[in-house]
């Protein structure tokens, strides 16, 4: 839904002059951003359970599954 002249003059005064195109970009990128330093992240964490067999194989399998599942619903609703 595109927004009025007036929600645009509005968003426009919000933001300092930054046009929506740019903030849209800039937040999607910091939650896409976001999300993979935490993958990786908790990647490191699980692999090093794993590696020091406190973690399931199972459970590792489990873990890779949602996390590529999660990155790229993420990706197809916000950067689509």
């Amino acid at each position: 839904m595109a927004m009025t002249g007036a929600q645009e003059q509005a968003f426009n005064a919000a933001s300092g002059g930054v046009e929506i195109n740019v903030m849209s970009l800039v937040c999607i990128g910091g939650l896409l951003a976001v999300l993979f330093v935490w993958a990786a992240w908790a990647w490191i964490d699980v692999y090093e359970g794993w590696r020091n067999e406190k973690v399931r194989t199972k459970a590792l399998i489990h873990f890779v599954l949602k996390t590529v599942l999660l990155l790229v619903v993420s990706i197809w609703m916000f950067a689509s």
